[in-house]
């Protein structure tokens, strides 16, 4: 399964199991090409899906924060990062953003979105700090965007 020339490789990255069960479940169910690394992954599924990842074959790899909590997988390949919450631990999001390649070591093709509501304001507060994570929750913005 072969997906089109310079499809964008996006990382999606669940902090939660019960989240990244529903996203897999739901990933199937729209019959999206992907391929998902999990605490419960073996050696040979995560080398898979890696190889995926970085010969184009699919557009997207689905990462659990457990799987990185406990191996700290390298996982190249993948030009965008989406973070479906903020992560429990707010040194993961720079380990992941790390991770992103780069064309040509050109860092503007690469990107991170990050969702979150007024449920992830702690986490949200490790990550940006407790002023602008207060602007961001209370804001009418939908986008935020940081250099």
């Amino acid at each position: 399964m072969s997906t089109a020339v310079g499809a964008a490789q996006t990382m999606l990255f669940v902090p939660r199991y019960f989240d990244f069960v529903r996203v897999r479940q739901l990933l199937v169910a729209e019959d999206v090409p992907f391929v998902a690394v999990s605490e419960y992954s073996t050696a040979p599924q995560v080398s898979r899906a890696r190889n995926a990842l970085q010969k184009r074959e699919v557009p997207l790899l689905l990462y659990s924060e457990r799987a990185h909590f406990f191996r700290r997988h390298k996982l190249s390949g993948a030009r965008h990062l989406a973070v479906y919450s903020p992560p429990t631990y707010a040194h993961f999001y720079t380990e992941l953003l790390q991770q992103l390649s780069r064309s040509d070591g050109d860092e503007s093709d690469s990107t991170c979105a990050l969702l979150f509501c007024k449920l992830d304001a702690y986490p949200l507060q490790r990550l940006v700090g407790t002023e602008r994570a207060a602007s961001m929750l209370s804001g009418n913005e939908a986008c935020f965007l940081f250099s």
